[in-house]
């Protein structure tokens, strides 16, 4: 084995961990190459250094803090500024965020390689990171689906699928932005949005009872398949009264029509 091919196996030969094969190409290589012999052996020293420090602990108390300080200052800023600089502003925030993830891994990444021994992050610390970041989350899509732009609130729109489970805030949001939100697109991509949380029972409701309410054909049709995919036969007397309704599209009294042939 060369020097060159020696560099790469220098942190799993101090930590012990390498395959035995290995191990002995490395060792017979340093008892032969004083330079890297010289090399390994003041890497030791600060690698028992590194041993000696402890794990840290995130003080959630202190995080949650920062962060509620940071929203109010960015929420305030959605309420002061135009809607170009709204947009700025979240795009930033958007940034400090993943910057703020990128550095969590790259820390846990380093720590995996330099730690004499794999140090167990307690169950408790790590749900207290994910209900974090899943509230930023939700934060952020329902700054987005406020925005006066109909592309930032496709945005928030899109933003609910990164989200685990929901709360009731977001899923109120999505059905309000259903019913009212004059782009066709928004409402398109809110009906796709609310598919995959259609085992809620209010989810279903306000989707039914947004159907009558719609004017373009698209989105009832849309709301059509959803509602006889999701909803099945709660929605009976609604597709009966649309397939009746001689004011509507000729294509969604059809849709409707073959959605109660669907339900049976």
């Amino acid at each position: 084995m060369r020097c060159e091919e020696i560099h790469p196996h220098l942190a799993d030969h101090l930590a012990g961990t390498l395959l035995p094969d290995v191990s002995e190409q490395v060792a017979d290589h340093l008892r032969e190459c004083p330079t890297c012999a010289a090399e390994v052996e003041g890497l030791q020293d600060t690698w028992q250094m590194l041993g000696t420090i402890g794990p840290h602990t995130a003080d959630s108390s202190a995080m949650r803090s920062r962060f509620a300080a940071s929203l109010d200052g960015f929420q305030g800023g959605l309420t002061t500024h135009s809607a170009t600089r709204r947009t700025s502003r979240l795009n930033a925030y958007g940034l400090q965020f993943a910057a703020a993830a990128a550095a969590v891994v790259i820390g846990v990444a380093i720590g995996r390689q330099t730690a004499p021994a794999p140090v167990t992050t307690p169950d408790s610390q790590l749900t207290v990171l994910r209900d974090e970041l899943r509230e930023m989350r939700q934060m952020v899509t329902l700054s987005l689906l406020q925005q006066q732009s109909a592309s930032e609130r496709l945005k928030g729109v899109s933003f609910t699928n990164q989200i685990d489970q929901p709360d009731s805030q977001v899923t109120v949001a999505l059905l309000d932005t259903l019913m009212h939100d004059p782009n066709v697109n928004v409402r398109l991509a809110t009906i796709d949005a609310l598919k995959r949380l259609s085992t809620r029972d209010v989810v279903r409701r306000g989707v039914i009872d947004a159907l009558p309410r719609q004017t373009s054909p698209l989105v009832q049709i849309a709301l059509i398949d959803f509602i006889v995919e999701k909803s099945g036969r709660e929605a009976t007397d609604t597709l009966r009264r649309l397939s009746m309704d001689d004011m509507l599209d000729a294509a969604v009294r059809a849709r409707a029509r073959q959605g109660l042939q669907q339900i049976g």
